[in-house]
């Protein structure tokens, strides 16, 4: 892997900022989430007052478990939803457009070759990852290469100017591996994030039999916090090679690769939360650089969640994904830098501060 190295948020830059938003002609803390992203950014970006925002979209696209049983498809379904992106005309894009935000989409693993959809950057690793019930899900060479190609892009989007990413993802089966390297993180059981079916095998019958095809790689950590730096390191990377998958795996190296420049991420559903959780571990200063934007039902993403101790933002019961819900929160972050830099203070305004209540000493109407 790609050394790196990220920084702790800028502490003063964000008091600064607090103080600004503080002084809003507002009810202090009235804004709640709003008040909170702005002060993130202004630490994220060293800046005390961050505007004009360049945001951009990032989509990955991968098949899993290609020579699975469940493989009934032959990556066509993700095929579809791929050359939509190349045509323009998928919901993400109309809303990203909305936002000035460009949508980058890169083909790192899909069945179906991409390389005649001239929008798509084709950088194929492989054309699928394995189901893990065989043989790992990738090599070691491809993982490295899966994480290369996602420092790749996070340079790229840097050079491009962008402040903050909006991450996402296309592609077929991609529930065994979120699942399994989501429970390994977090330490979760796999019956507490399988649902239950009126039909078929029962949550226990399945969670065992995910059980037999995965113990015999050692993927189980007993104790995250007792390993150090080098070794929680080795374990993720471990864990991406047995059941993680090639977009997972690029989206780690790109959430570290981002972070590292300094810039914000925001992710949405269950595999963007899954290379979440692998990234945090890595560095567990990535946290600082990651928010939330959608809430889904699915069990894998409340636990990604509850582990991160993050709230979603918007609750529009999506059934897509493709970067939607992480595009859409986006607006919640330009709409925390209009409330920082569009609202006056009680000095600009020339209104009087709160003379008692929480805003007393703190809030302030003259210089």
């Amino acid at each position: 892997m790609r050394t790196f190295k990220i920084e702790p948020l800028d502490t003063q830059a964000m008091e600064t900022c607090r103080f600004r938003i503080d002084n809003l002609t507002k009810p202090i803390y009235s804004l709640a989430m709003l008040e909170t992203i702005a002060e993130r950014f202004a630490g994220i970006l060293r800046n005390p007052k961050p505007n004009h925002l360049r945001q951009g979209v990032l989509v990955v696209a991968a098949d899993h478990l290609v020579d699975g049983p469940q493989n009934d498809q032959h990556g066509s379904e993700s095929y579809a939803a791929i050359k939509r992106f190349n045509e323009g005309t998928t919901a993400t894009q109309g809303a990203a457009f909305k936002l000035n935000a460009d949508v980058n989409v890169v083909n790192v693993g899909l069945e179906q070759d991409t390389s005649l959809l001239e929008h798509i950057d084709t950088k194929v690793v492989r054309k699928g990852s394995h189901f893990f019930g065989v043989e790992p899900v990738i090599s070691r060479e491809e993982l490295d290469r899966a994480i290369d190609l996602g420092f790749t892009y996070a340079d790229k989007l840097h050079d491009d100017g962008l402040q903050v990413v909006a991450i996402g993802n296309i592609g077929e089966r991609a529930f065994l591996d979120t699942l399994v390297t989501t429970a390994t993180i977090t330490g979760c059981a796999y019956d507490d994030i399988l649902v239950h079916t009126e039909c078929g095998p029962t949550v226990e019958q399945r969670a065992a039999h995910i059980h037999s095809f995965v113990d015999r790689f050692n993927i189980a950590v007993d104790d995250w916090s007792a390993l150090s730096e080098s070794e929680r390191r080795d374990a993720v990377l471990h864990l991406l090679h047995v059941a993680g998958g090639l977009d997972i795996a690029f989206l780690t190296g790109f959430i570290l690769g981002a972070v590292g420049h300094r810039m914000a991420v925001v992710f949405d559903n269950a595999v963007t939360g899954a290379a979440v959780l692998a990234a945090v571990t890595i560095e567990p200063l990535v946290k600082d650089y990651i928010f939330p934007s959608a809430a889904y039902e699915e069990p894998i993403h409340k636990e990604q969640c509850r582990f991160l101790g993050i709230k979603p933002c918007l609750y529009y019961n999506l059934q897509i994904d493709e970067a939607l819900g992480s595009t859409m929160g986006l607006s919640i972050i330009d709409a925390s830098m209009h409330m920082l830099n569009d609202m006056k203070t009680f000095v600009e305004a020339e209104v009087k501060a709160a003379e008692d209540g929480v805003g007393k000493g703190r809030q302030k109407d003259k210089e």
